[in-house]
């Protein structure tokens, strides 16, 4: 049975910090005006969101390759981050088609808000990805989101999760033929499920920089 978790904008928070990272400040002061304007880009994006995710709990098998049952894979880096894993959960999320039209406006309309909108965006589903990840059982034990994309997981493995979830009509989320996600600021993911307690308390590998992490490529 595929789960689907739906969850209110106002239970969804985006850190100023991380969006104005996304945005370069790494460590310069953000001035007034920057702040402001995120402020208000973020109040935008949540009020357009529709927050909704989707997920699978899926045995793990490593044996010339990563079995998960519904696809097996060739992937050295998806291997080491799900090593001594029997499980893991396939997961999807995205912040709907609302804030997918509303960056699509600034897009076109106001290259700043663009800009700042989008990174806005990137926060949020993070921070959404997060909540639910904290949700699930043991989430002390669960391994970094592992995305495909990123290390040698080819990103054509976004088909296979997002047939396998049924995404389009469980969240609206589908592929376009050059395999980017729509709605936009969409996440899927696999996320390992350990038998000790993860070592790695930072987000999902696509956006980690933590270069010594053990569950990484």
């Amino acid at each position: 049975m595929i789960n689907i978790i739906k969850t209110p904008s106002s239970e969804i928070t985006v850190s100023p910090k991380e969006v104005a990272v996304y945005l370069g400040y790494y460590s310069a002061k953000i001035d007034a005006e920057t702040e402001k304007l995120i402020a208000g880009c973020t109040e935008e994006f949540l009020k357009a969101a529709d927050f909704k995710a989707c997920f699978k709990k899926v045995p793990v098998k490593i044996e010339n390759g990563v079995d998960l049952g519904f696809i097996k894979v060739q992937s050295r880096s998806l291997e080491k981050n799900l090593s001594g894993c029997d499980y893991a959960y396939v997961f999807a999320a995205t912040t709907g088609f609302g804030a997918h039209r509303l960056l699509s406006k600034y897009s076109a309309l106001s290259p700043l808000k663009g800009i700042v909108s989008d990174c806005v965006g990137s926060a949020a589903i993070e921070a959404f990805c997060d909540k639910i990840n904290f949700s699930f059982e043991n989430p002390d034990f669960l391994r970094p989101r592992f995305s495909p994309g990123y290390g040698d997981l080819p990103i054509e493995n976004q088909k296979d999760i997002i047939s396998f979830l049924d995404a389009g009509k469980t969240i609206g989320l589908t592929l376009t033929d050059s395999l980017m996600m729509i709605p936009v600021k969409s996440v899927t993911a696999i996320i390992g499920i350990g038998k000790e307690k993860n070592k790695c308390k930072g987000p999902g590998c696509m956006i980690c920089s933590g270069v010594n992490c053990p569950y990484r490529d």
